[in-house]
């Protein structure tokens, strides 16, 4: 719609130019663009010129950046807690083993060999040459004495030693697993509990079906390991396979299950790839499926984060209802001369977002800063330590899921912003008459 201003027929050479311009057609959609960077200009202009609010001000900077603060150190640790007791389980669990189906980790499994597995195919041995280091293990469930003391253990033993428990702090050596070699090692909880050093001779006892005397095993400790979940990790005694193949009368290529170590970044599908490539009566277990106490454990912490998060959120944005509240009622009247000479709403939304946007901004901007700050301190320094008999590790571990911190600075911005769009919605409706009249 456009519209010609009406001008006088006798005019000067001034008037004449006025006319000219009078003829020009004004189009009231043409002025929408303008009405907004007008408002873009008035927001910033509002922001800038209420210095009464400035504690108001402050008081939503920090509740804000306190809360994506607080947000982002839950995740990192909620996530660096996952991921070290996962690296903990795993380094003598692996990230799969390959088993039986249907069998599970109690007791003494039956054998298998691995002729039974694809493991002839070219395309399974690419696949795992790929992705994973993969060694043979087994285990046998004993009794360790030592100097009149007798504890349980588990004979875990190995094809050759994983890099992952190489990379555990010992005392002692390597233990040397060449032929008919009895160098173990043991942890240091189940070294304190039988009173034995490196170097010491452990015996072990086994089971002999239905016979009544138990076979015995002469074991060297060439090592202790220092464990951290003393469920599963105080009763190892860290052998070669060899030791379990001769105790149980098997063949060189019979055990118990194959060890997949995770080279690098975990893929989605690779346990259904796995799967895919064996047999039939063969399965690959994840760690979870084999630990579910541990990871159910571990959720219980990502629950309260997501808990804690929802909180804050609520509370920052019930704190930013408050201060555009008490802005835009400052505002009113201004507002209200606005909205007589025909702006519209979408350009009222437009100055409420340059009102206030600057504040969500810059509290978001200090929280992370600080966060930052927090989490770099704590992955150098390892200042704040934890109990590693609940868990399982001495100090609060850090991780970095820059997804999770983008969606967490996401979902607060858009909170807010939704806050500020509702609330200016509803005082936009009050008609600009009412408010001129009371001033």
């Amino acid at each position: 719609m456009s519209f010609e201003l009406y001008c006088p027929n006798k005019m000067n050479g001034i008037e004449k130019k006025m006319r000219q311009r009078c003829r020009t057609p004004v189009s009231l959609r043409n002025m929408v663009p303008r009405w907004r960077f007008l408002s873009i200009w008035l927001g910033l202009r509002w922001a800038k010129n209420i210095p009464r609010q400035k504690k108001a001000n402050i008081l939503a900077i920090s509740v804000i950046g306190i809360g994506i603060m607080t947000i982002i150190i839950g995740l990192s640790t909620g996530n660096g807690l996952q991921l070290e007791i996962e690296k903990k389980i795993e380094r003598f669990h692996g990230t799969y083993q390959i088993r039986p189906y249907q069998t599970r980790l109690e007791g003494n499994l039956p054998p298998f060999s691995t002729t039974q597995l694809s493991l002839d195919s070219s395309d399974f041995i690419e696949f795992l040459d790929k992705k994973f280091d993969y060694h043979l293990a087994s285990w046998k469930m004993g009794i360790i004495t030592f100097a009149d003391q007798l504890e349980g253990g588990r004979l875990f033993g190995f094809e050759a030693i994983p890099e992952s428990i190489l990379s555990v702090p010992f005392k002692g050596k390597v233990p040397d697993w060449s032929k008919n070699s009895n160098s173990v090692w043991i942890s240091d909880e189940m070294a304190r509990k039988i009173g034995a050093t490196a170097g010491d001779e452990i015996q072990m006892h086994f089971s002999r079906g239905n016979r009544l005397s138990p076979s015995i095993r002469y074991l060297k400790i060439s090592g202790i390991f220092e464990s951290s979940i003393s469920e599963w990790e105080d009763p190892l005694v860290i052998c070669s396979l060899e030791i379990i193949q001769s105790l149980n009368k098997w063949e060189s290529n019979q055990t118990q299950s194959i060890l997949l170590y995770q080279k690098k970044n975990r893929f989605l599908n690779e346990e259904i790839e796995l799967n895919n490539f064996l047999p039939i009566e063969f399965q690959a277990f994840s760690s979870k499926e084999d630990f579910p106490q541990f990871y159910q454990w571990i959720k219980l912490f990502d629950n309260n984060t997501y808990l804690l998060g929802a909180i804050l959120i609520i509370v920052a944005s019930f704190n930013s209802v408050i201060v555009i509240f008490i802005r835009i009622i400052e505002k009113k009247s201004s507002i209200s001369i606005l909205r007589a000479i025909g702006m519209n709403k979408p350009s009222l939304y437009a100055a409420f977002m340059s009102l206030f946007s600057p504040s969500i901004l810059t509290g978001l901007g200090f929280g992370n800063l600080l966060a930052f700050i927090f989490l770099f301190s704590q992955s150098q320094f390892g200042w704040i330590p934890l109990d590693p008999k609940t868990y399982y590790i001495d100090k609060v571990p850090i991780s970095w899921p820059w997804i999770d911190f983008l969606a967490a600075n996401l979902l607060i911005f858009l909170a807010l912003t939704f806050t500020t769009l509702i609330t200016s919605t509803i005082l936009s409706k009050i008609h600009p008459s009412r408010v001129l009249q009371s001033q």
